[in-house]
């Protein structure tokens, strides 16, 4: 299945000598709805991300027709690229005229081109996901401002039993916590619904920790419990979530230091 995956560091947008710069050359390369998002945002790290996200999504869309995308490579880490080189392949593709649709909840897609998308940004990055199916992903930077109590508070508002267990067992609860936060955000981003739309459900890896290289491949079938017992009586995960027979495939990412980075799509 194609699946290209892109983290963008925005940093170069954010220094003093060359920033601006590289600002005005992603302003000419993006889309006309990316841009005015962009114009609309103060100079900062929020307009660098929108402008990130813009980049990405005709870097994706580029190379996703010319068949020149990465497809997916389990064991394979996340590189990040620079602005600068993005904008240099770039220059090796056509410009895309992207146009979008929406959702019922918001959920953006490419009008006229046959991908998905998804996008994230988090601290100093940007990530973009294309497939041929439904996907989701996110990166989630620790936040180490974050207090152990309101990460617990967080948990008791959007975490199932067994995820709550989990983190109150774990001797890196903080790391667990952000990286179940990235999996439900990108499950949730999958389905349209956001997080709130998935609240409850076990989004447990079956692996206890993540490979050396810092990938995780996996598959997950979801069941009424999230895959483990629980004694909550709800409507069955996999009708909320899942067509019968389908399963979700998720990959996530712990070489970029500080960061989680999950991406899930579903089976055909």
């Amino acid at each position: 299945m194609y699946l290209a995956e892109y983290l963008l560091s925005i940093r170069e947008f954010l220094t003093e000598e060359s920033g601006e710069a590289l600002v005005e050359r992603a302003f000419s390369c993006i889309d006309e709805e990316r841009k005015r998002k962009a114009e609309k945002i103060r100079p900062g790290r929020a307009r660098a991300a929108s402008l990130g996200a813009g980049l990405l999504l005709q870097l994706g869309a580029g190379e996703a027709l010319r068949g020149a995308g990465a497809r997916e490579s389990a064991g394979a880490p996340c590189a990040a690229y620079s602005v600068r080189e993005v904008l240099k392949r770039l220059e090796e593709l056509p410009g895309q005229s992207l146009t979008y649709r929406y959702g019922e909840n918001g959920k953006p897609y490419f009008r006229e081109l046959p991908f998905y998308f998804s996008l994230s940004h988090s601290g100093d990055y940007v990530f973009c996901v294309l497939s041929v199916e439904e996907v989701g992903a996110d990166i989630q930077q620790h936040r180490r401002n974050l207090k152990a109590g309101n990460r617990r508070h967080l948990a008791d508002r959007f975490f199932s039993e067994e995820e709550r267990r989990a983190l109150e067992d774990s001797e890196e609860s903080e790391v667990l916590f952000y990286r179940l936060w990235a999996r439900k955000e990108a499950l949730g981003k999958l389905t349209g619904k956001g997080v709130a739309g998935i609240l409850n459900v076990n989004l447990l890896p079956e692996e206890g920790t993540l490979s050396r290289d810092g990938v995780s491949p996996g598959n997950v079938r979801l069941s009424g419990d999230g895959g483990r017992a629980s004694q909550q009586k709800e409507e069955p995960v996999r009708e909320r979530i899942l067509l019968p027979g389908r399963q979700l495939v998720w990959k996530e990412y712990s070489d970029i230091a500080g960061y989680s980075i999950a991406v899930c799509h579903v089976t055909a």
